[in-house]
Parts: C-alpha cells; structure tokens; sequence
C-alpha cells in the first residue's frame, strides 16, 4: 500500500513539474513575441505580396482578385512575397493558421516550411526573384459552401539581426460542398423518398471595382455579386452590412443594404462607395461583410463574406529643370547635372537619365539609382555638339530629357523634359577674336601717329626757339662790331 502510494505521490510531482515547465515556456514565448514587435516596428511591413505577376498554380494574379484553386478535394494557396530589405541567408520560415472557425472545411495538420528566395517563372517567360510560399489542404467530405480565412505567418531576420514577422491573409471559396446540389436518392422502395432540404446558403460570388488599379486618396465604387446557392429555397428579407476597415472610409450614405429576395440560384448586386486613406500603404487590405437574411419559412441565418483590396503605391516623380547653354560651338563639351525628385509615398528603383538631340551626343546614361520617397538625387553626363544631320551642321536643335523608374514590382515608368539649344561654327569665334585684335591694333596705331606728331611739333619748335637764339647772338655780335 505504501509503495503505491509512494508511486502515486512521484507521478504527482512529475506531472506538476511538466506542466509548470511548459508554463514557463509559454511566457517566455510570449515575451519574445511582444520583443519581436517591438523590434519589426522599425522595419514594418518589409515584405509584400507581388501583386502583378502570375506564377504556377495560379489563375490570376492578386492585384485581380487571386483565389486559391479546388481541385479532387485539395486547395492549393500560392502566395508570391518579395522583400523591402535584405533578409539573413535569404530565407524565411512561414506557417499556416486555419484558425477556430465554425464548420472548417479543412483536414487539420501542423502547416510549417522554410521558404528561400529562388527565381522563379511568371507568364510573360520571364522570371522573377521572389519567396515562393505554397500550400496544399486536403478539404473534408463533409464541407459546406462559403469563403474561409487562412493565415500564413512569415517569421525571419534581416541582415542586421532584427527579428520580422507578418500575417497575410488569404481567402478561400468552397463552392462544391453541402449546400451546393440536392439530390434524390432511390431507395427501391415504391413510395418515393423526400429529398432533404438545406437552408438557402448566400455568397459573395464576384467583386468588382470601379478601378483596375487602386491608391491611396482614391474613391473607388465596389459591387457585390451575391448569390443564393441554394436549389430549393430562396433568400428573403436580406439586409448587406459593410463593416469597417481602418484603411477606408465609407462614402455611401449608409453601411447597410436592403434586398428584398434572391431566387433559388439566382443573383442580386449591391454597390458601396469609398475611399482609401491617404496614408495606407501599398497591401493587400478585408473590407468584412455581413448578410443577414430569411427563407421561405422564416428562419433566420447569418452569412459573412469578405471584400479584398489591392492598394498600390501612386508614384509621383519630378526632374528639375535641366540646365543645357543656349548656344554650343561644334565640338565643344559640357557638363551636365540632372536632378530627380521623388514625391510619392513609395521607394522607385533604378532611376536614370538620358539626353537626345539631333547634333548632340551624351557620354553616357546618368544613373541615379534607388530613391527613398520624399528624396531628391542627381546624376551627371556630359553633352558633345557634333553638328545637325542635314544640310547643315549648324543651328537651332531641340532634345529631350528621359528619365526612367521603377516601382516596387518592376513596372516601369517615364517623365519627360525638353529644351532648344544652338550649334555654331568654330569660325565665329576666330571672327570676332581678329575683330578685337584689329580694333586694338587700330587704336595703337593711332596712338603712335598721335606721339609722332607731338614729338614733331616739339621738335620744331625746339629748333625753332635756338635758332631764334642764335640769330640773336649774331646781331648783338655785329652790333657790337
């Protein structure tokens, strides 16, 4: 009796010690993640979906509505990231959340992967270099229609040791499970068998904006497509709420939408009008939405949806005036200085310059490099007057000023500046050197005349005066005589 009591009382400790162990573990992980927010303010949203390409297992990209495909009873999520700063060893360890949502669709397992930075193909044959995260979810048999929230969580270091983590959302739209078709089943039996009948199952069935590409300060007007799933029954008495977003604001006159009743399979669209932030980053962004309805019967359900926005960075780019001299003798060379302002709210990458003019030729493009917004950066090249094509090698030339950019995603972009300028002959300037040199020849030409005749007329009446002099000493001589 003793001996299992003892044993009892050993288990007893072994348990509490293991579950306080974990307990501490738990705190600790805890603060380490209240640190690791602390340290990502700083680098805060360094990675980012790739909005406008499309990769492998994708029907379109994500600026256009991406939605993960169902294909025999799996779910594959393509999430393509790619990245503001450089990240240790080029790598990041992601995780999917299915979360604690009703009627989950989804087999549950632990979802973890190393994810490296490798190139990776899109549609137009190129390739891009990017974090590729991919996941496949088995669906359960018994699914219901609707759309479900995963989170993917991205968790690495940058070069610099400081800890980054994200969440992005991505949405999944089930539409062959319960709710989808109703079917009779053939007992064998003469009396027929009544076919159950589910509840009306209400979806957002397509959005679409008013604009393709969306920024912050936009108003933009979305439409919801929705429709009744159900075979059955219709769906009455329906009220759309649209909830609230930190990064929108609502311009329709009210949140929510009366319609009065969707048919059995049949669809109605409600629209909304609002307005993107001006702050809000480039992301993609839930707009929540609440459908709230009866059927025939009048049992009431709830349904919820999600509406997601793309917003993109609006790039607003500035070259100062290019300073270029009027006129350019053949074959001389100036130096010239090119300046770019970035007044947007985004980085734009691989900013440069080039200069063309008929009878002028640049040494070379004037690359300026990547500009952090709210920046001001210049690039140098020097410009040759090589003469006009045509019959003539001189004259008035008109040129323009290119300047190239990039956006986060690789789109290019270009602003343009002209200006007029003259080429003149070499011999315009020996012209007027001769000129200048025969005026002051000229002038000590006169110069020298104008002493000759001082100095002879000092002459003459130097001898003047001695002969004058002389002659009177000869009569005072004679009369002396």
């Amino acid at each position: 009796m003793k001996k299992w009591i003892s044993m009892w009382m050993i288990a007893v400790c072994l348990v509490t010690l293991t579950f306080g162990g974990w307990t501490v573990q738990a705190t600790e992980t805890g603060t380490d993640k209240e640190e690791t927010s602390e340290q990502t303010g700083a680098t805060e949203n360094a990675l980012y979906i790739d909005n406008n390409h499309l990769y492998d297992g994708m029907d379109q990209t994500y600026a256009k509505g991406y939605v993960p495909k169902v294909k025999k009873g799996t779910v594959k999520v393509v999430l393509p990231l790619l990245s503001n700063v450089e990240l240790k060893d080029n790598r990041i360890k992601t995780s999917l959340t299915l979360g604690e949502m009703e009627n989950c669709p989804f087999e549950r397992k632990n979802f973890e992967k190393d994810v490296k930075l490798q190139s990776h193909a899109i549609s137009d044959g190129n390739s891009i270099d990017s974090y590729l995260v991919v996941y496949s979810l088995k669906l359960k048999k018994d699914r219901q229609n609707g759309s479900y929230p995963v989170t993917i969580t991205v968790k690495t270091q940058d070069v610099n040791g400081n800890e980054l983590q994200q969440d992005f959302n991505v949405y999944i739209t089930i539409k062959d499970g319960k709710g989808a078709t109703t079917e009779t089943v053939d007992t064998g039996d003469s009396a027929s068998t009544e076919a159950p009948v589910f509840a009306p199952k209400v979806m957002i069935e397509t959005v679409t904006f008013s604009k393709d590409t969306i920024c912050p300060g936009d108003s933009v007007q979305v439409e919801l497509n929705l429709k009744n799933t159900s075979k059955q029954d219709i769906a009455k008495n329906m009220l759309v709420t649209l909830g609230t977003a930190e990064q929108f604001e609502l311009e329709s006159a009210s949140d929510s939408i009366y319609v009065e009743q969707i048919g059995v399979g049949k669809t109605e669209t409600v629209s909304y009008q609002f307005r993107v932030r001006a702050d809000v980053a480039q992301g993609q962004y839930v707009i929540p939405v609440t459908m709230d309805y009866a059927d025939a019967k009048g049992n009431t359900y709830t349904a919820q949806g999600t509406v997601p926005v793309t917003v993109d960075q609006l790039m607003k780019v500035e070259l100062d005036k290019v300073s270029i001299p009027k006129e350019i003798q053949i074959g001389e060379t100036i130096a010239t200085d090119i300046q770019v302002m970035n007044l947007g709210r985004g980085k734009i990458y691989n900013v440069r310059a080039t200069i063309e003019a008929d009878g002028i030729s640049a040494s070379k493009t004037a690359f300026i490099g990547d500009m952090e917004a709210g920046t001001a950066m210049s690039g140098s090249t020097e410009l040759t007057a090589e003469g006009k094509s045509g019959k003539s090698l001189y004259g008035k030339t008109t040129g323009t000023i290119t300047v190239y950019y990039e956006d986060e995603t690789g789109t290019e972009a270009t602003i343009e500046q002209t200006f007029e300028t003259s080429i003149l002959s070499p011999l315009n300037e020996e012209k007027q050197e001769e000129t200048v040199d025969n005026t002051t020849q000229w002038w000590i030409l006169i110069a020298v005349i104008l002493v000759i005749i001082v100095a002879g007329i000092t002459l003459f009446i130097l001898r003047y005066r001695w002969s004058r002099k002389v002659e009177t000493a000869v009569d005072v001589k004679e009369d002396a005589e």
